[in-house]
């Protein structure tokens, strides 16, 4: 199990988190090889490998979508692991926090009101250079 930890730690590590990792790692996780997503999600092979392997600048909406759906991922996040405006039928943070993780009324303030410290904080950041 120490290894493993240690593997996810180094994929981490490597760099920012992207669409084609994401995707892979959810198929693989499932079982599906290419061809049996294919037939789950309606989207083709070879979009689904240049997918993967993030060989497609701007992703159709409708792949992501359809992917999202066969892979049981969260479809925001894959319109912005892609770059793409996030579809208005998003639900909002304060319905999210409320619905999906059960939050009251004054923990949902609560967070909101962390969540602005946290984007201050490195915003006003930003400009500055940060020691090791």
């Amino acid at each position: 199990m120490d290894d493993e930890n240690q593997n996810m730690r180094a994929k981490r590590q490597a760099g920012p988190l992207r669409l084609g990792q994401v995707l892979r790692r959810a198929r693989e996780d499932a079982g599906l090889s290419i061809r049996q997503l294919e037939a789950t999600s309606g989207v083709g092979r070879m979009a689904i490998q240049r997918l993967e392997f993030d060989e497609v600048e701007r992703p159709a909406a409708s792949h992501l979508v359809h992917l999202a759906q066969a892979l049981e991922l969260n479809e925001t996040d894959l319109f912005l692991l892609a770059g793409l405006p996030v579809p208005k039928q998003t639900a909002s943070l304060d319905v999210l926090l409320r619905k999906e993780y059960g939050l009251s009324d004054a923990a949902v303030t609560e967070a909101k009101e962390n969540i602005r410290g946290i984007i201050e904080k490195y915003n006003l950041d930003q400009g500055e250079t940060r020691g090791g």
